[in-house]
């Protein structure tokens, strides 16, 4: 039997969802936040059952992220990992579509049309269904062929409890200055969101915990409480950065993918920066753009890739502003043992 959705969606207060709109193009249907656990598009209301009753199977591995903390980057190795290194596949069928995007239904904007083709996929699965009820992307996730890789922005509160029961997550954690300057240029980029403001501007949202998928620290700190639980793969972006084939070999053990040393290279050179950035399979910046649901003249949606890009951004004013927001979220924001520097070149 179906449980309950726990918790209560409030719209925003009228005077931040008026800042909100002012400045993020793309929130025109306004913000609701689910219990201060998440904030999402309204129409998040349609589907929060759908996902919290979302029957994963057991041989399922869920990449679960606070958005811009290596994602991206992590589905691919994971997806490639548990299919034998088809780099050949990897390189012609589109990441989104190799591992979905569980609960992106909830968050594209209603005002703005579905990609054709998947439209179209839909359709010829569910004639005379409506995919914006239905959940057109939802449904890409179901008509995936096990095993799944699958892709969630929501924290670990947004679905049963018994999630871990049922699959395996690997949880990314990445420090909160360079997400929120990489989420800063995402956010401008996607039509999603369409921020219009500069830098300090969106600091002064962040800090607020006025931001689309806010508040961090909470996100964090239900992924870092399960980090000992056998079915969890707590990983930092920046030990990824700084050694990636050690955390290859920890996924290696932990997914039981048995892949050889010699594998391992091959994934980790298929999954470089320079690899990912170059392959419209994993970065669609420019078609996004021509099909209007990136803007043009913004940065792409694989940028820089780096740790410590956050010095060029930060004033100290804007460091002030930052650690008063980090004490406000003690002791979660003291007891994950953050790199916002690593030695090796990147």
């Amino acid at each position: 039997m179906d449980s309950e959705f726990p918790y209560a969606l409030t719209p925003l207060p009228e005077e931040a969802q008026t800042k909100l709109k002012a400045k993020f193009l793309g929130f025109s249907g306004g913000l609701v936040d689910v219990e201060g656990r998440h904030t999402m598009p309204a129409h998040y209301a349609r589907f929060a059952k759908q996902y919290f009753d979302y029957e994963f199977q057991d041989d399922d591995v869920l990449v679960m992220t606070f958005p811009r903390s290596g994602t991206t980057w992590t589905q691919e190795i994971v997806w490639t990992m548990r299919n034998q290194v088809d780099v050949d596949t990897a390189s012609k069928v589109p990441l989104d579509a190799r591992v979905p995007f569980i609960e992106f239904d909830s968050l594209y904007p209603e005002h703005l049309p579905l990609s054709a083709p998947i439209e179209e996929a839909f359709r010829k699965r569910h004639p005379g269904e409506d995919p914006r009820e239905k959940g057109v992307f939802l449904d890409l996730v179901n008509a995936l062929p096990s095993p799944r890789t699958i892709k969630t922005h929501l924290p670990f509160s947004l679905f049963k409890p018994d999630l871990l029961d049922k699959c395996k997550v690997v949880y990314v954690a990445r420090n909160p200055k360079d997400v929120c300057v990489s989420f800063y240029h995402q956010q401008r980029l996607v039509k999603v969101a369409e921020f219009s403001g500069d830098f300090p501007e969106y600091v002064d949202f962040w800090t607020q915990d006025l931001l689309l998928r806010a508040p961090y620290w909470s996100h964090l700190a239900e992924g870092w409480a399960r980090r000992h639980h056998p079915n969890v793969l707590f990983l930092f972006y920046e030990d990824m950065k700084e050694n990636i084939l050690g955390e290859l070999g920890r996924l290696n053990t932990f997914l039981g993918t048995g892949l050889m040393e010699s594998q391992l290279h091959t994934v980790a050179q298929h999954t470089s920066f320079s690899g990912m950035k170059s392959r419209g399979t994993t970065n669609p910046t420019a078609a996004l753009q021509e099909a209007g649901e990136f803007k043009k003249g913004e940065a792409g949606f694989i940028r820089k890739g780096t740790t410590g890009d956050w010095t060029n951004f930060f004033t100290p004013e804007l460091e002030e502003k930052f650690q008063k927001w980090m004490e406000k979220w003690q002791p979660t924001s003291q007891e994950i043992p953050f790199k916002y520097h690593i030695k090796k070149p990147e």
